[in-house]
């Protein structure tokens, strides 16, 4: 297994540009896209979705290119590589004015990138530090990337790194571009030395969310006010949302735009199983997607955080999860949840029997209830639910289920929904 120290070389400084079009008029001046790349294990979907919000909030021309295509100025096209060079091209003459773009671990491993291309690039994060989780496949295919991602931003660019993932900020490279770390706090030792040396952070200090330096930060409002983020619950949201806020900074936006979205930011369609909320009446449904156990744990912890009454967990496939963590998550699942509605375990009883497994692993296990579908799963849940109630569901079909709650919502009068 690859270990990764800090032996970083101090960058030149960060420079904020002074406004968005200075930043613009500095990259046509040396030919450059205004394109910003954002790569990572999790939360790239989330940054992608809030920065196309802070751009259009500012009266910006977007385009996008995520895992569900291409879209410009919010408008979906079919295809994807034509698509996407016809949104560059619009950047070229200027009818589009910025594009982010979401990298794939995977496919930046197998083709490389350009050298010196992105005017930013982020990295959300790679594996929380977890032992466990460097070892995996995915992970090891991310950290041979990583110096490919690192290598397309321009030397006269910004990179937007985490600030508390040892593998994203702090990677045995030379950093040659003028970079931010983004951290819940000041004090992770990657962030309290880059900002010793002067360098510029994003982090969460008590419940300010902070963006600066250690002389000079400015405001960008309260982890309370994140609607998105579980109003401060949801910890790796608040750290989604400060990335984006920084991106922006980097961008020359300025900060009261990026607060506004921070605020406001609710696009659960747009998010599919990206930890989207959906508030029915005082019950609260969140659509995540299954995990392993090093990304379980922060979805749950924000769980935990909220007041509620019993938390009713929904759970399929899980596919994206290797079959030797399936009794671990199980068992998490299970000492977190006070009722467990398993669907879909004829399609791979062997997976289902290991996820059972860990689940059995607690003293006090939960109610188990087994229902064939994912969508009669999402009914009996909808069935149970009472006021207060948090029903936590990994979904397997994300699309399908956050149609079937906004019906639920639409429904009642009284529901409410945020994201």
């Amino acid at each position: 297994m690859t270990v990764h120290t800090i032996r970083v070389t101090a960058a030149p400084p960060f420079v904020a540009p002074a406004t968005f079009r200075e930043w613009r008029e500095r990259l046509r001046s040396h030919g450059v896209l205004p394109v910003v790349a954002v790569a990572g294990s999790r939360g790239k979907t989330t940054v992608v979705r809030l920065l196309d919000a802070i751009y259009r909030s500012a009266g910006l021309r977007t385009a996008t290119w995520t895992n569900l295509g291409v879209e410009i100025n919010g408008r979906r096209q079919h295809g994807e590589l034509h698509p996407w060079t016809r949104a560059l091209t619009r950047l070229t003459e200027g009818a589009v004015d910025i594009a982010v773009q979401e990298l794939d671990w995977a496919t930046v491993h197998a083709v490389g990138l350009p050298e010196a291309i992105y005017p930013v690039v982020v990295v959300t994060n790679v594996c929380v530090n977890n032992e466990a989780c460097l070892a995996q496949p995915e992970t090891q295919r991310a950290l041979r990337a990583m110096p490919s991602i690192l290598a397309a931003a321009r030397r006269d660019g910004t990179l937007v790194l985490s600030g508390e993932d040892y593998a994203a900020g702090g990677a045995e490279v030379e950093r040659a571009v003028p970079t931010i770390l983004v951290a819940p706090s000041a004090d992770a030792p990657l962030v309290r030395a880059h900002l010793d040396r002067g360098g510029t952070a994003a982090w969460l200090s008590a419940d300010d969310l902070r963006v600066g330096t250690n002389t000079r930060a400015v405001s960008l409002g309260t982890s309370a006010d994140m609607s998105f983020a579980l109003h401060g619950a949801a910890g790796f949201q608040i750290q989604n949302g400060l990335v984006a806020a920084a991106v922006a900074h980097a961008c020359g936006l300025p900060v009261t735009t990026a607060s506004e979205i921070l605020r406001e930011f609710s696009a659960p369609a747009l998010m599919l199983g990206s930890f989207n909320v959906v508030r029915l009446g005082e019950a609260v449904a969140i659509v995540d997607r299954a995990s392993p156990p090093w990304f379980l744990r922060p979805s749950l912890r924000s769980v935990a955080h909220l007041p509620r009454g019993r938390l009713v967990t929904v759970i399929g496939r899980s596919a994206a999860v290797a079959p030797h963590d399936l009794p671990e998550v199980g068992r998490l699942l299970g000492r977190a949840s006070d009722a467990l509605i398993m669907h879909s375990e004829a399609v791979e009883p062997d997976r289902a029997a290991a996820f059972r497994r860990g689940v059995a692993l607690n003293d006090v296990p939960p109610i188990v209830i087994h229902v064939p579908t994912e969508r009669q799963a999402i009914n009996r849940a909808l069935k149970t639910v009472r006021r207060t109630d948090v029903i936590f569901i990994l979904a397997d079909d994300a699309l399908s289920v956050l149609r079937t709650l906004e019906r639920a919502r639409a429904a009642s009068p009284a529901v409410q929904r945020t994201a």
